[in-house]
């Protein structure tokens, strides 16, 4: 028997851990063909970063090992793979992935002996019985594989599979949660594969065909298996979850099974923006059960050209403001992502979209990423790169929330730095703005102060940022002039190709975090002198010394920070109301009268890392950073 295993090393978040859904899912694909089961054995998977001498250890005469690449395990998966072969020359090396591309040079450089573009299950499965003399490797669409020293590659064809087959259900996990006992797993959930949409910094649009719906029992009966060996948190792979009528019956099971056993505790997906009332109505069972994570409202850009460059279509803002307002009535956290950096974006156009989400209720959380330049986008193609004047820096690889292997190995990402519409020092200015109207605003610690700015004063969101900014960087020796000074070393760093878009903090614990959370982290450290501090930026925008006294305490009391206890606030006017209506309904004019409120955080916890972890990282996308148990006493 030919013994295969498989490698799908993933990160450690916190004590959490993916299954190697994609790797699980090509073994049992292959396995249920009985022609693999007649002639081959499968020895384990890897599923994380352990030395690579150790998992070389591991290895027992292998035949064929396959490697399942992503960002975060390419470069591993490429030094392990050299030390398999090192130890075992006649072991066949498969690499496949969504980092696996054309111009990839593993042939060339001897690190893989065969490689497959695209899904991967049938390939694999062709793949394996090819190599045991049933077909020949030059029949199986895209694959390419060494033939007398030289690279031959087979036609690029779109492959369905009919129908999946789980890895849960055929028990290709079931040794790992029993021998793995410090920790816990999370789960995909795949209801579907496809996506209708082209993106252009995408690689799904290229990578996978039209939309395919799998067996709704297949899905519901792996999510009793989630429920029944007690799956925390289960992540919906499909690129559009609620696009589908169907998808609200996965809902209802998951909410019934979470009711009956308590399992899975969290849901969490990319939600469609096709269709806005269904995935309303998720979002809310999900959130009404205490299932949600937050839900997804993404624009990628505001900005008509940069939509047209990059071949996408948005959600109009109208229908966008109705549905901020429906979900912050209903108490829904709901989150904007925006990507910095595409082509066509300029500084101006990427604040103006900012300051049009702000001034459409999205107040508490907008997740701008740092675009990538993936090998299988359309926007990775020469002439793409060259229209638009692409450039990109090949930094440490960013994941956030997890503890770095202790590794000597690095993973990198290409990071976009500057296009014809933003030179290097705007993509600075653009990247510090967006991380300011994040860390002050959507964290919470500037942000009464904004609200009330805006609706009063008729100061705009970013330009009053723009202003915190100017003060910060001629402040440097303030609080709030360290996190400037922070975020523009990150940056700069990153422009010269040595940086990396992570902050790490010992008196936070080990665990990396994005930089908007750090410069949170960072001020609340030291949150009474920049209290403090913020008053000579702050009073000279407010006319009236002791309404601006007033905003301070009620401002200073919602804001969890370490430690935060629950407080009795008598106060001069009622900002309960008016911060409620701005929230919930729109804007209501402030009422001067005397009101004493209750402001209870809950336990909020003074050890530095325990409240990072619990407040920031898990209480961030469900809104849970900023305190709501307010009530008149």
């Amino acid at each position: 028997m030919k013994r295969i295993y498989m490698v799908q090393p993933n990160s450690i978040y916190g004590n959490s851990i993916y299954f190697p859904y994609a790797a699980g899912s090509l073994i049992a694909f292959a396995f249920k063909e009985p022609a693999v089961r007649d002639s081959y054995c499968f020895r384990g998977f890897v599923y994380k970063k352990e030395k690579i001498e150790d998992v070389v250890r591991s290895v027992d005469d292998p035949f064929l090992i396959g490697f399942s690449c992503y960002l975060w395990n390419y470069e591993y998966n490429k030094a392990l793979a050299q030390a398999i072969k090192k130890e075992w020359p006649d072991c066949i090396i498969v690499f496949g992935g969504h980092q696996v591309y054309r111009g990839s040079g593993l042939l060339e450089d001897g690190i893989a002996d065969i490689l497959q573009f695209g899904e991967g299950d049938e390939t694999f499965r062709s793949i394996l019985l090819a190599l045991n003399g049933d077909g020949e490797l030059n029949d199986i669409p895209n694959i390419a594989y060494r033939d007398n020293g030289s690279s031959v590659f087979t036609v690029s064809q779109t492959v369905c599979i009919p129908q999946r087959v789980s890895p849960y259900l055929e028990g290709w996990f079931d040794e790992i949660l029993e021998k793995e006992k410090e920790l816990t797993f999370c789960a995909i959930l795949e209801t579907n594969r496809g996506c209708p949409n082209k993106c252009a910094f995408c690689d799904w649009g290229n990578v996978k065909s039209h939309v395919r719906l799998f067996d709704k029992e297949l899905v519901k009966a792996e999510i009793d298996w989630f429920a029944e060996k007690k799956i925390d948190y289960v992540y919906g792979a499909d690129g559009n979850f609620g696009l589908f009528p169907r998808d609200e019956e996965f809902v209802d099971y998951l909410i019934q099974k979470h009711g009956e056993t308590g399992y899975p505790q969290k849901f969490q997906t990319t939600f469609s923006k096709n269709n806005p009332d269904q995935v309303f109505r998720l979002n809310k069972k999900l959130n009404d059960s205490g299932m949600s994570k937050g839900a997804t409202i993404s624009f990628q850009s505001l900005s008509p050209e940069v939509l047209k460059n990059i071949h996408r279509q948005n959600l109009p803002l109208d229908h966008f403001k109705r549905l901020m307002r429906l979900y912050n009535e209903n108490g829904i956290a709901a989150y904007s992502e925006i990507i910095l950096g595409l082509p066509g974006e300029t500084y101006e156009s990427f604040r103006e979209g900012l300051e049009t989400l702000l001034e459409s209720g999205q107040h508490m959380s907008i997740v701008i990423f740092n675009l990538e330049l993936l090998y299988n986008s359309v926007m990775n193609a020469p002439e793409y790169i060259e229209e638009y004047g692409i450039k990109y820096s090949s930094i440490e690889q960013h994941q956030y929330h997890v503890i770095p292997y202790d590794l000597d190995i690095r993973e990198y990402s290409r990071v976009v730095v500057s296009t014809k519409d933003m030179p290097p020092d705007r993509w600075i200015a653009t990247n510090i703005l967006g991380d300011f109207v994040r860390a002050f605003h959507n964290l919470g610690l500037l942000q009464c102060y904004a609200i009330y700015l805006f609706y009063e004063k008729g100061l705009g969101y970013t330009s009053f940022y723009e202003q915190l900014i100017g003060y910060a960087a001629s402040h440097p020796e303030t609080v709030c002039g360290k996190a400037y000074a922070l975020l523009e070393r990150k940056f700069t760093e990153i422009l010269n190709g040595n940086g990396s878009l992570t902050w790490q903090d010992d008196d936070y614990g080990k665990l990396t975090w994005p930089l908007e959370e750090g410069v949170f982290l960072l001020v609340a450290k030291e949150i009474d002198v920049f209290r403090s501090e913020m008053r000579s930026f702050l009073q000279p925008l407010f006319e009236d010394r002791e309404l601006f006294e007033d905003l301070e305490k009620y401002q200073n009391a919602v804001v969890k920070t370490p430690g935060l206890k629950k407080q009795i606030l008598t106060l001069e006017y009622d900002w309960y109301d008016y911060f409620s209506a701005v929230y919930d309904i729109g804007y209501r004019p402030l009422s001067k009268k005397n009101n004493r409120i209750v402001v209870d955080p809950g336990e909020i916890d003074s050890d530095l890392p325990s409240f990072a972890e619990k407040t920031i990282w898990y209480g961030r996308k469900g809104g849970k950073n900023i305190a709501t148990d307010i009530r008149y006493e």
